[in-house]
């Protein structure tokens, strides 16, 4: 007979992974930022463009110094940080804009 503070799981071990909708060994984050990743050749050809050259621009108004930032806390895991080294260079009309078409294309 099972005691009160025993708990009865119908998943096993094997099936856990499977059942959280991840596979093991990813962690959901690996997962959604895969999923939400464009293709590097994709990208290439959109910041070649005149969309692109336009955004660079933008986030280059500063130096380089935001991108520089967010790069930095890309690279320490920290997107929210990240979000926050390129808000101010993209809070502008013009920005907002033309963030929207590239990703329309994206």
């Amino acid at each position: 007979m099972l005691k009160p503070s025993q708990k009865i799981s119908n998943s096993s071990p094997s099936r856990s992974g499977a059942a959280n909708g991840r596979q093991a060994g990813a962690s959901a984050a690996d997962q959604t930022a895969g999923a939400s990743r464009p293709d590097p050749e994709q990208v290439k050809r959109m910041l070649s463009g005149a969309e692109g050259k336009a955004l660079l621009r933008i986030l280059q108004a500063d130096g380089g110094a935001g991108i520089r930032a967010a790069s930095a806390a890309l690279q320490s895991g920290d997107m929210e940080a990240a979000k926050a080294a390129l808000t101010p260079l993209l809070a502008g009309t013009d920005a907002e804009e033309l963030t929207k078409r590239i990703e329309a294309k994206l």
